[in-house]
């Protein structure tokens, strides 16, 4: 009996991952996935493995994909693929309504029967917009200068740049996106009166999967 409990147990063990000889053939990699924001684990994002390969001694420029899944409830992952002669692999996490996830991995951290631990932050999407209203009474001679206060290095189609708004009836909205969760700090300037300018600096915050508008009236 107790050998025969001893053998059931090696067979699970086997049956959940590779083993013996099945792992010489296989590589693996796990970690969590969490949200930039606040920590907290991201449930039900889906996480791709892709590779590069030589094929007959050329570089094929493509990546492939090779293993795909969800992460369960504690973000947790776990993926296993064939060993190959990749010379980089590529794993992305994606979601709705988050930005994209890209890191490119070496095959050297790979070895097999050992898994790659690589955890991932994710980053939430925000929209932005930005509406600049000149009201009546307006003159052809109106100007406003508004510009973003904060730019991102990444996962950010927000600029720093001046936008100016001339003439009488302006009504223009311009959008972008963000990371979510965050304060926007912007500054307007009218230069409608070029002897009394009036600036204001103030901020939004941009809640995640939401639109934040900015107003800006003069």
């Amino acid at each position: 009996m107790l050998l025969r409990a001893i053998s059931i147990l090696t067979f699970c063990i086997c049956f959940a991952s590779c083993c013996g000889d099945d792992c010489a053939g296989t590589y693996m990699i796990q970690g969590i996935v969490t949200s930039n924001v606040d920590g907290t684990p991201c449930a039900g994002f889906e996480v791709e493995i892709e590779e590069q390969i030589l094929e007959g001694g050329v570089l094929n420029g493509f990546y492939e994909t090779i293993a795909t899944l969800t992460t369960d409830a504690s973000g947790f992952y776990h993926l296993e693929f064939p060993r190959k002669n990749a010379i980089s692999y590529r794993i992305t996490v994606n979601h709705d309504g988050w930005f994209p996830l890209s890191e490119e991995i070496s095959p050297d951290l790979f070895t097999p029967s050992t898994p790659v631990d690589v955890n991932l932050i994710t980053t939430p999407r925000a929209d932005l917009e930005i509406r600049i209203i000149n009201s009546p009474p307006s003159l052809d001679t109106d100007k406003m200068r508004v510009r973003l206060l904060k730019s991102f290095e990444n996962y950010s189609t927000c600029d720093t740049y001046w936008k100016v708004y001339h003439g009488a009836d302006i009504d223009s909205t311009s959008s972008c996106i963000m990371p979510g969760d965050v304060w926007m700090p912007y500054i307007s300037i009218d230069q409608s009166d070029e002897e009394a300018e009036v600036t204001v600096i103030d901020s939004v915050f941009c809640a995640a999967f939401e639109t934040t508008t900015i107003n800006v009236v003069y």
